[in-house]
């Protein structure tokens, strides 16, 4: 007997969807993105909306890094990256599990969000495959393993 991951019905992969919008009042961040360790937008400039579809492996750990640099601090205008979507498979990780990344910054900001307004990295890891992490982060009880 085949188990599921066998079937011919299940896709093997899950699609990995971000879209990335600038705010550039005082000039053009610089950003650089990761994604399980592979850069995806290299080190430069952002100028315009950026959108990205990757297709990861479905026994994968999903590790997102948004890394924002030479952001020039101005008191009246503004200079960001926001993370308009985030989703795994479909499943909107931005705002349903934003609470989940980690933002790394030189303002020491802590609270979790999507508008990365300062020079720093901002970090969301399942640390897992992706629906067992989803299972867990909904309070769904144990995953047992064959």
């Amino acid at each position: 007997m085949k188990n599921f991951l066998e079937l011919l019905d299940t896709n093997k992969s899950i699609n990995v969807e971000l879209e990335l919008d600038v705010i550039s009042d005082n000039g053009f961040p610089t950003i650089e993105v990761h994604l399980n360790n592979q850069r995806i937008f290299d080190k430069g400039l952002i100028t315009t909306f950026q959108s990205f579809c990757i297709g990861v492996n479905l026994l994968d750990p999903i590790k997102l890094q948004i890394e924002v640099s030479n952001k020039e601090y101005n008191a009246t205008l503004e200079t960001a990256v926001i993370i308009k979507k985030f989703s795994i498979d479909k499943i909107d990780i931005i705002p349903n599990y934003t609470h989940y990344s980690y933002y790394d910054n030189d303002h020491n900001f802590t609270n979790t969000t999507s508008y990365l307004g300062f020079n720093g990295i901002w970090i969301f890891d399942t640390k897992a495959p992706f629906y067992q992490w989803l299972h867990q982060a909904q309070g769904q009880g144990w995953l047992l393993s064959p």
